[in-house]
């Protein structure tokens, strides 16, 4: 079930990262059904973003426990040293994430690290948290909104933006034991 997941973020990212920014309309006259490249960033087709990137770099801490330190330190890898990138480069960051990075690689403590403010908020800590989904499945609602928390919270500390973290992952967390 987690190979699965992790899958599906990475194929369903992937179809994405060529039509990035591109406005609504272009779809209704040429859907998105097969694998594309060469769009936004000029990419052959199949390659991930950040979203995937940094997703493999949590499910990847995960294995060894519950560390933020470990989470921060795949995330730093990711950006410095194009850890788990699809084509060996950073092509893509949004401007939350590289503070929230560059932050993490000053000492910040990784729960301080994302942005507070209104501002700040954003969906990049939703597009990368469902491996989180598999570590705290079996735990206390209240346990698995803090892990949650803590996660969202290392590039988006926003509450809205953990809620949104913590929403869809209760709504996967229903749907997977169904």
């Amino acid at each position: 079930m987690i190979k699965d997941a992790l899958l599906g973020l990475a194929v369903g990212d992937a179809l994405g990262v060529p039509h990035e920014f591109k406005p609504r309309e272009e779809f209704e006259v040429k859907p998105v059904n097969d694998m594309d490249g060469y769009g936004t960033y000029n990419l052959p087709p199949g390659t991930w973003s950040d979203d995937t990137s940094l997703s493999l770099c949590l499910a990847e801490a995960l294995t060894n426990g519950f560390d933020l330190d470990s989470i921060s330190t795949n995330f730093q890898k990711w950006f410095h040293s194009n850890y788990w990138t699809a084509r060996g480069e950073v092509f893509d960051i949004g401007i939350t994430i590289r503070e929230s990075i560059d932050r993490l690689s000053k000492g910040f403590k990784p729960e301080l690290t994302g942005g507070f403010d209104e501002d700040e908020n954003g969906n990049g800590s939703l597009m990368r948290i469902l491996p989180l989904l598999f570590y705290i499945k079996d735990f206390s609602i209240s346990e698995r909104f803090r892990l949650t928390k803590s996660v969202s919270s290392i590039t988006h500390g926003h509450v809205r933006s953990i809620i949104a973290c913590f929403y869809y992952l209760e709504f996967a967390r229903t749907g997977m034991l169904c």
